[in-house]
């Protein structure tokens, strides 16, 4: 009995040891997770962004939207909430974000639409200045800008007649790529039942008409006005043979933008695949003057978009295509 009792107490004094054993492992396995755990995220950026005097919901998000390096060049900088309110910008375009930063630093009372739509379009360099060929193969959405240009050989597949029904000028003078045309004409069929009656004054050019154009522009005024009212030659839209000069019948350059037929045109070209191209409110943007008669053939999708959001054809390149 008495063994029993001995062997009882010696069990009960081996399992507080057991549990003083265990508790005292638990709090050091415990306290050495949680030193772990600070150790580690001390190295973290979130920690990093918040000892530099971010405070927390930017830090995360900072961390979550950057790359190491980028995230590694704002910890070397003032703190600063342009990088989170560029990365808001709805066109963001992560790989330009030096180039924003760069664009900023010289022009600090930009908005941050601003900066992102001219950056993203290059239009925060001297037009012309390093130009690229354009990328035909992105077809319908191939992008021509004083920054992308044809080549002088470049002439467009499946170029068709626009009959004289449609046109000004000779038979045969008036040409556009087949897709083009039969947009065209589906457009056109539903103005006609709106009452209106609109006819192409100007379409596919050749690098050498578009040459002449320019010639009698500079003839004019000199290069700074050439450059204000026609493109380059290669650098003309008209070449591509997705862009149309559309008139009222009976209106001109200057009587056409009041008309109801102008008015439609705005509100449904897009409809049909059509983007007025150059707008008034873009002119820094695209470089031109606004032509209420210039428009390009984009696709019905691209063309859609680009009615909806309020942007230029560039700024939809820019972001979507390339």
């Amino acid at each position: 009995m008495a063994k029993k009792l001995k062997v009882k107490k010696n069990i009960g004094k081996i399992s507080i040891i057991s549990f003083i054993v265990i508790l005292f492992l638990g709090i050091g396995i415990y306290s050495y997770i949680k030193v772990t755990e600070k150790i580690n995220y001390e190295k973290t950026y979130e920690f990093k962004l918040i000892n530099k005097g971010y405070d927390k919901d930017t830090a995360i998000k900072i961390s979550k939207i950057f790359k190491d390096k980028e995230i590694d060049y704002i910890l070397e900088e003032k703190i600063n909430d342009i990088y989170l309110n560029l990365a808001n910008d709805k066109f963001f375009i992560y790989d330009k974000f030096y180039e924003y930063l760069d664009y900023q630093k010289e022009h600090d009372d930009d908005s941050i639409r601003d900066i992102v739509e001219k950056v993203n379009t290059n239009t925060h360099k001297e037009y012309y200045t390093d130009p690229v060929p354009t990328d035909i193969s992105k077809g319908n959405l191939m992008l021509v800008n004083k920054y992308h240009y044809l080549e002088n050989d470049f002439t467009p597949e499946n170029l068709v007649d626009i009959p004289q029904t449609y046109a000004y000028g000779d038979i045969g003078s008036q040409k556009a790529t087949e897709e083009t045309y039969n947009a065209f004409l589906n457009m056109w069929n539903a103005s006609h039942e709106a009452g209106f009656y609109l006819m192409v004054n100007s379409s596919y050019r050749t690098f050498e008409k578009q040459q002449s154009v320019y010639d009698d522009y500079k003839k004019m005024g000199g290069t700074d006005y050439a450059d204000k009212y026609a493109a380059r030659p290669g650098y003309s839209e008209h070449q591509t043979g997705l862009t149309l000069d559309i008139f009222e019948k009976g209106t001109s350059s200057k009587t056409f933008p009041d008309t109801d037929s102008y008015k439609w045109l705005v509100e449904n070209a897009h409809k049909y695949g059509f983007i007025q191209r150059y707008p008034t409110d873009k002119i820094n943007i695209t470089g031109y003057d606004f032509e209420s008669w210039h428009y390009r053939y984009v696709g019905v999708e691209a063309a859609t978009y680009i009615y909806e959001n309020g942007i230029t054809f560039d700024e939809y390149y820019a972001y979507f295509v390339k």
